[in-house]
């Protein structure tokens, strides 16, 4: 007998709770499970989690959005205008928005939310991404008319518009009456589609449909154009993945990301659809290591494996083998991405015997604590033994892992990067000099300049071009092995209707109806 006691403590908290009155309290309440609580309502807040960010997207807006492919369109900004150096953005605001309290969105409420996340006292993890310590540096933020917003960066960045709207540390505006009057956060008052009901802390969290939204005109894509509000949604904590899961199938809530090593199987009920989501998971190789620093060894281990069949054993055939760095069906991915590493034993064989290798045993790093990096170190092990390279799986607990992975002691690894808004963001946490960033995957001088241009490189066909090149490069030099991008699977119930998944990994509930 599996024991809900947590879930049905939550669910009968539910059913007593009594709704406000006026129209939006008729409306039904979609119910998605989350592993986490969230540790504050403050949208970018220095202990921010993925709850945290699942809030900010319903409840907050930027002045753009992210499209399905990741390209920017407006939100609560319908233009803008970029200088010709870069650094100077001029925006033109939407009007009929209004904030939770019914306030109009001006952009005095723009500066206030921008100069509010800068500030060192605000608390916002996010800073770092408008402070130049990481992201672009802002110089300054004016308002220059009731609806327009203008903002000056120290130095031009490529990827600031898109920050803007990430959905990692987005510019969210908000209303001054998210703080006190001492500036103490008391909760989030935006212009998203739901606003911020209850919070039982370790309990659930209950976002509600907001009457007063105005969806823009355009078709839904990602967090961009219409988001109708068609449901309440209430966040279910429930820490265990089986309690998650039997929580779906008796339909206690209506939405859960699927365990993958453990989703609930076909039923009646509910369907299981698959996410792409742009996390990487790639097999390290250390090219410092004697044998490993040499590429007719390292290439032969590419030509050991046959990719798509280790993508379908890994994925139950839920992906496809993707050797780039750039996310398939994304805005810079093109069919020169496909180019990768075919098996040929052969050739495989020729390349060892170049190599110099003498059957020496090489570690391969893993852990199980993400099951994924076990099975993809175990299934190339058994691979590459078709060729003769010995290897041993070296299973570590995690924390120890990511130590080895941040200090470059490791021989070969599995390991898995969490999903970036942009490749140069991906290459750039790959490309390196060994010596400063032992973490650093590749180094090489020319592919680092062909990087470096893409920081204040806004012309998106010159950065599709650059990106063709990164990988090229990449392939020829065989620094380590892209493989897939995770597929993630979420059980949907029946009853919602509309639901759609997209590649971040953050379920959206605007524009779903619940039966």
């Amino acid at each position: 007998m599996i024991k809900l006691t947590p879930v049905c403590v939550a669910m009968g908290m539910l059913a007593t709770l009594a709704m406000p009155p006026g129209v939006a309290a008729e409306l039904p309440e979609i119910r998605v499970a989350e592993a986490f609580d969230t540790p504050s309502s403050m949208p970018g807040h220095r202990s921010r989690n993925t709850t945290t960010d699942s809030i900010t997207i319903h409840v907050a807006e930027s002045l753009v959005a992210l499209r399905n492919d990741l390209s920017v369109a407006p939100m609560l900004a319908d233009s803008w205008k970029v200088s010709d150096d870069g650094k100077t953005y001029q925006f033109k605001l939407r009007g009929g928005v209004t904030f939770h309290n019914g306030a109009p969105m001006t952009s005095a409420e723009v500066v206030w939310s921008l100069n509010r996340m800068l500030d060192p006292k605000g608390e916002s993890y996010c800073r770092n991404q408008y402070d130049g310590s990481k992201g672009a540096k802002v110089a300054s933020v004016k308002a220059t008319a009731p609806d327009a917003v203008t903002i000056t960066l120290a130095q031009p960045n490529a990827l600031f518009l898109q920050q803007l709207g990430n959905v990692q540390c987005p510019m969210a505006v908000l209303h001054p009456s998210s703080v006190d009057a001492q500036g103490k956060w008391v909760k989030p008052v935006g212009t998203g589609p739901y606003s911020f009901g209850e919070w039982r802390k370790g309990q659930y969290i209950q976002l509600r449909v907001y009457p007063g939204y105005a969806p823009r005109a355009e078709a839904p894509s990602g967090m961009a154009g219409a988001k109708k509000p068609m449901a309440h949604i209430r966040m279910v904590v429930i820490p265990d993945t089986s309690a998650q899961k039997a929580a779906f199938m008796s339909g206690q809530v209506d939405l859960i990301v699927a365990d993958g090593e453990n989703p609930p199987p076909k039923g009646p009920g509910w369907n299981v659809v698959v996410e792409q989501d742009m996390d990487a998971n790639a097999l390290l190789m250390q090219s410092k290591d004697p044998l490993l620093s040499k590429p007719e060894f390292r290439r032969a281990v590419a030509l050991s494996l046959d990719m798509p069949a280790l993508v379908k054993t890994l994925t139950n055939g839920n992906t496809v083998y993707n050797p780039s760095l750039v996310p398939v069906g994304t805005l810079n991915y093109t069919p020169a991405h496909a180019a990768g590493y075919a098996k040929n034993l052969e050739q495989a064989a020729k390349l060892l015997a170049a190599s110099g290798y003498k059957g020496e045993t090489i570690k391969i790093q893993t852990t199980k604590r993400y099951p994924d990096m076990y099975r993809l170190a175990v299934v190339a092990q058994n691979m590459l033994g078709k060729t003769g390279i010995k290897t041993e799986v070296e299973v570590l607990e995690w924390a120890t892992q990511v130590t080895n992975f941040r200090e470059g002691r490791f021989q070969m690894m599995a390991f898995t990067y969490s999903s970036r808004m942009d490749p140069a963001i991906m290459y750039g946490d790959v490309l390196g000099d060994k010596a400063v960033t032992p973490m650093s995957q590749w180094t090489n001088p020319e592919a680092s300049r062909v990087l470096a241009g893409l920081k204040a490189e806004g012309d998106p066909a010159k950065r599709k071009a650059a990106f063709e090149d990164l990988h090229k490069r990449m392939i020829a030099d065989v620094p380590m092995l892209h493989i897939y991008n995770s597929p993630v699977l979420i059980g949907v119930s029946k009853k919602l209707k509309g639901f759609e998944p997209w590649p971040y990994r953050r379920p959206r509930f605007f524009n779903v109806s619940k039966q």
